[in-house]
């Protein structure tokens, strides 16, 4: 997922559980998890584009150092890293967001 989809997902996390509060206290506690929640989606899709990035620039190096293959191998190994990373990633935020204060 990039940046912006985490972050509208995110924005749609928001309008659901903030949608029954009646008053402004009751907002307060959900505004400030919802926004925890779209900070941690904002890491994990910078970390995950930063990993991305890194894989290019190493198949790149690989092209030149090794050849064909070697740019394969690289672009394999940095694609399993990317997709720890963003895994990981979305296992926090799905963390963050069940820690919901809007109840």
């Amino acid at each position: 997922m990039t940046l912006r989809s985490f972050f509208l997902l995110a924005l749609a996390a928001l309008a659901i559980a903030c949608s029954e509060s009646k008053t402004a206290d009751d907002v307060e506690p959900c505004v400030k998890s919802s926004a925890r929640t779209a900070g941690t989606a904002a890491k994990t899709g910078a970390e995950t584009a930063v990993e991305g990035i890194k894989t290019f620039g190493d198949s790149v190096g690989g092209l030149f150092e090794g050849g064909k293959d070697e740019a394969k191998r690289r672009w394999k190994q940095g694609s399993q890293q990317t997709k720890a990373t963003a895994k990981g990633g979305g296992e926090e935020t799905k963390s963050t967001a069940r820690q919901n204060e809007c109840e």
